[in-house]
Order: C-alpha cells, then structure tokens, then sequence
C-alpha cells in the first residue's frame, strides 16, 4: 500500500519510495526505507502529517503517493 492509503493513528514501516525525485525530497525531510513512522493526519488530496521520532512531518500528496509502506507493529523510531 502507499502511504497516502494508510490509516490515521497507525503505525507504518516505509518499504521503498519510487522515483528518484521522490527519495531525495523523503531524504531531505529525514525520510528513508526502513523508518517506522506513526500517521497523524491525512487530508483528501492534500499532506499526510506524519510522528517521527518526536517530530511532525507533512508529506504532500504527491510524494506520499511514491512511498511505500507496511503495516508495523513497532513504534516510530
């Protein structure tokens, strides 16, 4: 599933982030494979908030689209 597709207030595990452009904008906002991250709040065809380790994170919809994720049971790093 992407991200845009995740529930509020669960826990995700980023897999893979398409596009190159795409993996160097997650990377600049501290973003990368492997981080688990909570999902705060979404808005329709807008940012999805996200909690990592202790900072909020707006993803647009269009990156959010590009990355990736899983179901985690783990608490964001």
């Amino acid at each position: 599933m992407t991200l845009l597709e995740a529930e509020i207030n669960t826990h995700v595990k980023i897999e893979q982030i398409s596009l190159a452009y795409s993996r160097m904008q997650a990377i600049r906002l501290g973003l990368a494979p492997g981080a688990h991250v909570r999902v705060v709040q979404k808005l329709p065809h807008g940012p999805v908030v996200l909690n990592y380790q202790g900072r909020m994170i707006a993803v647009g919809y269009e990156l959010a689209r590009n990355i990736r994720v899983t179901s985690s049971a783990e608490k964001e790093s």
